[in-house]
């Protein structure tokens, strides 16, 4: 890939940080926030992808130690602060202290503990989708060094992983009614959707880049006639279904994460995007930027306040509720976690690398991707 950067990504990540903010807080809509973190899993998706093929193509090679010390170096410091901060809490108010929560999050199982034994995660209960994208690293290197030696052409390296996020839709399908809701939405095998169309786009924007005629041809379509439809699609799903609702195992998920598809295409691709100038706007990309500590620490803060202010009118809490999670969020990004996002550069060792990496993530020192990296 080249040294790009697309704010918008930015942008994205904030309307998808948002949503979950807004519905985790009770507001009327959206209903729930499943829809900004399959958001977070399409970006998590392109972007990762875009950085194991982009090392492939330009050293032959994935280095998976340098790989998994940048997703460490993204990911644990605030996921350890929160838990930290979560532990401290409970010794002030004198509850017992959460350790098996702890453990779970910690270890990236909490969807698996959802999912299996509908586990009470308490105010650690938003980590199950960081879990999921961890469970996704361990292996997608090893599916991208795959399509990198044996299969010729971006293009058909796309449509094989449209094809296997469309196998894994089906096999969703036929569980819905049997399995339960937990079961069908925080499994790792069922919910995979987003981050493998995420994935497929990352070829296909590189398959496609230098293609001038084939931009100028699809350029209207996407920018005039998909995202609307993705757009109106979203805000649809967001009022009518929640995640429990057996029609989002059926196909809602799937058409959440192609709708996502859709819009991050758009962005990266078309010259003639409308939604892109309005995503990069400095607010926006800002939010962007510290969306992981953002999707973190809300809803810890958000049980916090609720019980240190149980008798507030709504606005009050709401107020307090957002404006403590910037603060908290902002301090973290800038205090601690760049320390920590400085130390990748050691593990970027080849001009190949550093390039792909600087075109997924570039200053938005949110390496790598989503809710994550």
């Amino acid at each position: 890939m080249s040294r790009r950067y697309w704010p918008a990504l930015d942008g994205l990540r904030s309307v998808a940080v948002l949503i979950v903010l807004a519905a985790h807080a009770g507001v009327p809509y959206p209903r729930s926030g499943g829809v900004g973190v399959d958001l977070f899993f399409v970006l998590s998706g392109f972007l990762i992808t875009g950085i194991l093929s982009g090392e492939a193509s330009a050293t032959g090679r994935i280095s998976l130690r340098d790989f998994y010390a940048r997703r460490f170096l993204r990911l644990a410091p605030a996921l350890v602060m929160v838990c930290a901060g979560v532990l401290f809490a409970a010794v002030i108010v004198g509850d017992p202290l959460p350790l098996g929560q702890v453990g779970v999050a910690l270890t990236y199982t909490a969807n698996w503990a959802r999912a299996l034994f509908d586990y009470d995660l308490g105010a650690l209960d938003h980590c199950w989708s960081l879990a999921i994208e961890e469970q996704y690293y361990l292996v997608w290197p090893l599916v991208v060094w795959g399509l990198e030696r044996s299969v010729k052409g971006d293009f058909r390296k796309g449509w094989i992983l449209v094809g296997f996020a469309l196998l894994t839709a089906v096999y969703r399908f036929a569980m819905v009614g049997t399995y339960s809701a937990e079961r069908i939405y925080f499994g790792l095998d069922t919910h995979l959707d987003g981050l493998v169309l995420g994935s497929a786009l990352s070829y296909f924007v590189r398959a496609a880049r230098g293609d001038r005629g084939r931009l100028e041809r699809f350029a209207g379509v996407l920018s005039y006639g998909l995202v609307p439809m993705a757009i109106a699609g979203l805000l649809a799903i967001m009022h009518l279904l929640t995640w429990e609702y057996p029609w989002m195992g059926r196909l809602g998920f799937f058409l959440v994460a192609g709708a996502g598809m859709v819009l991050v295409a758009d962005l990266v691709w078309s010259p003639l995007s409308w939604l892109a100038p309005m995503l990069s706007v400095a607010p926006a990309v800002y939010l962007g930027r510290i969306s992981y500590g953002l999707y973190l620490y809300h809803f810890p803060i958000y049980r916090g306040v609720e019980r240190g202010l149980p008798d507030a009118p709504f606005p009050v809490a709401l107020g307090v509720k957002l404006a403590l999670t910037l603060l908290v969020a902002a301090l973290s990004f800038h205090l601690f976690e760049v320390r920590f996002l400085r130390l990748k550069r050691r593990f970027e060792r080849s001009e190949g690398q550093a390039t792909a990496e600087t075109s997924a993530t570039a200053a938005r020192a949110n390496p790598a991707s989503s809710l994550e990296s």
